[in-house]
């Protein structure tokens, strides 16, 4: 079995939808974040792949620690996810451009989760604490 470090962010606007994005030749839709480079610490491997993948820089937003999460990849055949994952509340009017390696972003809502294929990280951790979270 081979393991990937993550780090990955579940990201919600002010009306409380979720982003949620695909990368090419993917799928599933999933957080924005990627792999831990060596002696990286996490919020600079956030801050990173925030940066790479749609453009924001999360320290003009509230950021937050959610907890770990262990789950098979999606992408990726016998390889298990070991996942450092936080929330980033985005503040209002944030223009968000997707970059080279995404092939498409979504903001879901709680009436429409269900048509969307998430992958497992997302699904299993993050969709039931934003599910729970009021706005």
């Amino acid at each position: 079995m081979n393991h990937i470090y993550l780090v990955n962010a579940l990201v919600t606007d002010s009306s409380g939808r979720m982003l949620a994005v695909r990368k090419k030749n993917s799928t599933f839709f999933q957080m924005v974040g990627g792999k831990r480079e060596q002696n990286e610490e996490l919020l600079e491997t956030l801050r990173r792949e925030f940066l790479e993948e749609i453009n924001l820089d999360i320290l003009s937003h509230r950021v937050s620690f959610l907890g770990k999460h262990d789950t098979l990849a999606v992408n990726e055949e016998n390889t298990e996810v070991h996942a450092n994952v936080f929330h980033v509340k985005l503040k209002s009017g944030e223009a968000i451009k997707i970059a080279s390696e995404i092939e498409e972003m979504v903001w879901i809502t709680k009436e429409n989760y269900h048509d969307y294929k998430l992958a497992h990280l997302l699904e299993e951790f993050s969709l039931p604490i934003w599910l729970d979270m009021e706005f």
